[in-house]
């Protein structure tokens, strides 16, 4: 049996009769008794995985990405019984080799980094003794491209704030990331068509984790932004920067979808 590769140097060239009509990830090889008959991708799409973990408890986990959907069924003409253990020990192994995690008790969910995005990937229905097909679904973790812009100056004179959701940072990180420009720029040029506004530049977090570290964490994001905006040739007295943590959530903090939209920048009329 051929053996699936996942984000090593050499890759196998995926053998299917599917390939010019399905995008499938170039890290991702497949088993010789099975063909990938179907297929979906989304440049971004949500999917909610469910699977028991390490200590065999049921766990959803909503992931945002770039999302596979592969179905694999069994050859025809292959007279070989492949299991649906040996289908997902061959994935494990080879996570684990590309020194990515095991999630799932069942070693059908994993977690693993390839081109500087985190990858999640699950094995569907490889439970035979005899498989005669099994489903992968994989999310590429990736910021979604913002399509629909509000005017910053109609927003803020009807609300007196608005929350930006393009401004990135890694988890637990005060680091602007570069992927934060276009907002930033869109924010840098606001004002400096209206030199007469002065703002506050404040951090929020979702409520995961400790209080203390939080508060500290959104106050650190907000003077990040401020010095950008400032190298930008906006005056530092026209920019207040502080943080908030968790204190002012637009939702509940219950799922990721929620936190996702409490962790943010938001700009406030002085």
């Amino acid at each position: 049996m051929k053996k699936i590769i996942i984000g090593m140097m050499l890759l196998i060239p995926l053998i299917s009769i599917a390939q010019d009509d399905c995008k499938v990830p170039t890290y991702l090889d497949q088993i010789s008794s099975f063909d990938l008959t179907a297929c979906q991708y989304s440049e971004y799409n949500e999917y909610e995985f469910v699977y028991n973990d390490l200590k065999d408890n049921e766990v959803r986990m909503k992931k945002s990405g770039n999302y596979y959907r592969l179905k694999y069924d069994k050859r025809d003409d292959d007279i070989k019984n492949v299991s649906g253990a040996y289908i997902r020990l061959n994935y494990y192994n080879a996570v684990i080799k590309a020194k990515g995690e095991n999630l799932g008790i069942n070693k059908d969910f994993f977690r693993f980094r390839h081109d500087s995005k985190t990858v999640y990937l699950l094995i569907q229905n490889a439970v035979d003794a005899d498989e005669q097909g099994f489903i992968i679904h994989i999310i590429e973790e990736v910021y979604m491209t913002q399509e629909i812009e509000l005017d910053l100056k109609d927003a803020l004179a009807k609300d007196g704030k608005i929350p930006l959701y393009g401004i990135f940072f890694d988890i637990d990180k005060s680091v602007i990331k570069p992927e934060s420009d276009k907002e930033l720029t869109k924010l840098v040029t606001y004002l400096k068509e209206n030199p007469t506004i002065n703002i506050f530049v404040v951090g929020h977090t979702d409520n995961t984790g400790d209080l203390t570290h939080n508060m500290k964490l959104s106050k650190d994001r907000a003077i990040a932004v401020v010095n950008y905006i400032v190298a930008k040739g906006i005056s530092q007295s026209r920019l207040t920067a502080d943080g908030v943590g968790p204190l002012c959530p637009v939702t509940s903090n219950k799922a990721e979808d929620g936190r996702k939209k409490n962790r943010r920048v938001e700009i406030v009329l002085k």
